[in-house]
């Protein structure tokens, strides 16, 4: 038995710590590599499609302006204007964490506890004293926070819920990483150097550099980093990889006792695990890849949504995938005991 708003608290406690690692390790591979390389307009444009994929284009125009590098870092990582800066992504993680202390190992607490405290005061001028330290800190943190919470938490419910936020969280950042005009065509390999280096930052901003290198040697091709990204089955930040995890997990949690309220999140999950497990690169093309990645992150919103109805016993959060949120009146009223096994 455990409290929707504990089971809740878990799952985003996932989604934040991952899509602070996300932002943090993207926007460190971008900064050196474009202002070290690319021209000003490259610059624009990488920043100006990071801004449309995740929804956050509109707040950056109302507090910044006209796009440049330096002022999309400091959005992106310590503007509390922003909800999905580094800063405020850390500061929710604790929020969720200091509601639900006692279902946490006292190492999960403090660690988080830290690592807010150790955030909080931060500036833009500590920022551009040396950018790759905070922003590789962050991301060093936020790797050996989940190994903490993984290796002192008993793997109950609590424990697969944050796994679930985390891996839906993970699946749509793939997803929407993959969704530029360099990979819409299956180019058999870059034309031009802002190809090639933008095929190699999506790599590095996923973690997949090596990985992919030992499965395709050096050779980078738009189509076959796709392919990794999109439907390989052993690769942990793959889109197939995540959303297998997911329907195994969500089976796991509703137990041979469903409720009807979870036995949709069940088909939905199911079903898009399947679209990846079964489908091919060709299909893919012939939709077209910012239509699939679309409906692939439209099928991640609705399970997000059926999950916190199913589970959270809760209205659903946005229906659009850049604003899926939290909000803190729901956290307020969320407090009915639900079995989550049945």
């Amino acid at each position: 038995m455990m409290l929707s708003r504990t089971a809740e608290s878990f799952f985003w406690i996932g989604r934040y710590i991952e899509r602070a690692e996300y932002t943090a390790r993207f926007s460190n591979v971008h900064y050196h590599l474009l202002t070290e390389i690319a021209k000003w307009d490259d610059q624009v444009d990488t920043w100006r499609q990071y801004l449309e994929g995740t929804g956050e284009g509109p707040l950056y125009q109302e507090l910044y302006g006209n796009i440049s590098t330096r002022s999309v870092l400091e959005f992106l990582t310590l503007s509390r204007e922003n909800p999905n800066s580094l800063i405020s992504l850390i500061a929710s993680v604790r929020a969720n964490a200091r509601g639900i202390q006692d279902q946490l190992s006292s190492e999960v607490w403090h660690f988080i506890n830290d690592f807010y405290l150790g955030m909080k005061e931060k500036t833009n001028q500590d920022l551009w004293a040396d950018t790759h330290d905070l922003l590789g800190h962050v991301l060093n943190i936020c790797y050996t926070l989940d190994g903490v919470v993984g290796s002192t938490m008993i793997h109950d419910e609590g424990w697969n819920f944050y796994r679930l936020g985390k891996n839906i969280e993970r699946g749509s950042r793939t997803a929407r990483l993959i969704d530029i005009p360099i990979f819409s065509r299956p180019i058999v390999e870059p034309r031009i150097i802002s190809d090639y280096h933008q095929c190699l930052a999506v790599l590095k901003s996923a973690s997949a550099f090596e990985a992919y290198r030992k499965f395709y040697s050096a050779q980078l091709v738009p189509k076959k980093i796709v392919q990794f990204l999109l439907f390989h089955d052993k690769f942990p930040r793959s889109v197939r990889f995540t959303t297998t995890l997911n329907s195994k997990l969500l089976e796991r949690m509703v137990g041979s006792t469903r409720r009807s309220e979870t036995r949709q999140a069940i088909r939905v999950g199911g079903a898009l695990a399947a679209d990846l497990e079964f489908g091919s690169l060709e299909e893919v093309y012939d939709m077209g890849l910012s239509d699939f990645l679309g409906q692939v992150l439209g099928q991640l919103d609705q399970l997000t949504n059926l999950i916190a109805q199913g589970f959270f016993r809760t209205s659903a959060y946005s229906a659009d995938s850049k604003t899926v949120e939290k909000t803190t009146e729901q956290t307020q009223h969320q407090s009915a005991s639900v079995n989550i096994s049945g």
